[in-house]
């Protein structure tokens, strides 16, 4: 049995369910007044009728139609004239049913023909059955926000993957290739630290976290690829300090952040230059510090580009509200401090 055909059953066994149920709500208030006799049921099936009607009226056809297409004036008209011709129909089949008590000479119910009463038992299950079918449809808007809002933020975040700044890979290219003209020694070791990041990018990037260790990894043989192509004329001081196991972070988070400090501050200046990374557990919260000279202007360079807006972007989603990104800049400084919740695979 297909789960659509399943999902079928159970709306009609619910429907089935709920009129029975209607229909012994209506059956059992007019025992108060008689025994249960063809004329209580006939009386109680009137009001069945009558309700059914009402409710499919307008769980069917006025609601979708009219109300949830924001035609509030014509719902208004529509079902004030429902439930007129509801009342109608209700008083219509109860005068019906008193002839035939009179003409068959039975005495009819006390109170039977309480209008008050009778109105407010049928327009409760109305409004039961109403609620119900508004609350579902609720459910189900919610549960399609959801789904939507899901997929969007897996594209989202699958186009923001591949938009990850890919320039440290070219440079790395051109080192190689200095190396190799020179016969370098190191062409080798160099090749392979490419080869992991190449690794990493490439397939662990599609997992929505990873292991801490397994970034901070990346990001050392990073800094050796870089270090090979600016040899001393940058001095990188990285400080870890985090003593709990399987931090769990969005892969190519940190990257970026050393990536602009080469970028915007060591390739930019021909002076000896220096960055600082600290990533630091403190308090259930991940500090991840980093920061780096750059070529002294009196007007603050915009540092960042694509690559830091990305990383904001990817935190907006997986942390909302409950991180903080701060940038600092200053003539010769570039300063960046991210603070997450720690998140640890258990």
């Amino acid at each position: 049995m297909s789960k659509l055909n399943f999902h079928k059953i159970i709306r009609v066994l619910f429907h089935i369910i709920f009129w029975f149920g209607a229909w012994l709500f209506f059956l059992f208030y007019y025992k108060r007044y008689s025994e249960i006799n063809s004329y209580t049921i006939i009386a109680s099936l009137v009001n069945l009728v009558v309700a059914m009607t009402t409710v499919y009226a307008f769980n069917y056809y006025l609601i979708p139609k009219y109300l949830l297409k924001r035609k509030h004036k014509k719902f208004i008209a529509f079902s004030i004239i429902a439930i007129i011709l509801s009342i109608y129909l209700q008083l219509l089949l109860t005068v019906f049913l008193i002839i035939k008590l009179l003409l068959t000479e039975r005495t009819l119910f006390p109170k039977m023909i309480d209008v008050v009463m009778l109105f407010f038992n049928l327009f409760f299950i109305v409004f039961i059955a109403i609620s119900v079918k508004f609350y579902k449809r609720w459910s189900e808007k919610e549960n399609e926000e959801q789904r939507v809002q899901k997929e969007k933020v897996e594209v989202e975040l699958q186009m923001l993957k591949t938009q990850i700044n890919p320039h440290f890979l070219f440079n790395t290219l051109n080192s190689i290739y200095v190396l190799a003209m020179k016969k370098s020694a190191l062409t080798a070791d160099t090749v392979l630290k490419l080869s992991d990041i190449l690794d990493y990018i490439l397939y662990k990037i599609n997992t929505p976290k990873i292991s801490l260790s397994n970034e901070i990894e990346i990001i050392k043989n990073y800094i050796e690829l870089e270090k090979i192509r600016y040899t001393d004329r940058v001095v990188i001081d990285f400080n870890i300090n985090v003593k709990s196991k399987n931090i769990q972070i969005p892969p190519m988070l940190i990257i970026p952040f050393i990536e602009n400090a080469f970028k915007h501050g060591v390739a930019k200046s021909l002076e000896k230059s220096w960055i600082k990374i600290d990533i630091a557990e403190k308090e259930k919260v991940l500090n991840i510090d980093v920061s780096n000279s750059k070529k002294n202007t009196s007007t603050p360079e915009k540092s960042g580009g694509i690559g830091l807006a990305n990383v904001k972007k990817r935190l907006d989603i997986f942390y909302h509200e409950s991180y903080s990104l701060d940038k600092q800049e200053t003539n010769n400084r570039f300063d960046i401090k991210l603070a997450l919740p720690i998140t640890i695979k258990m």
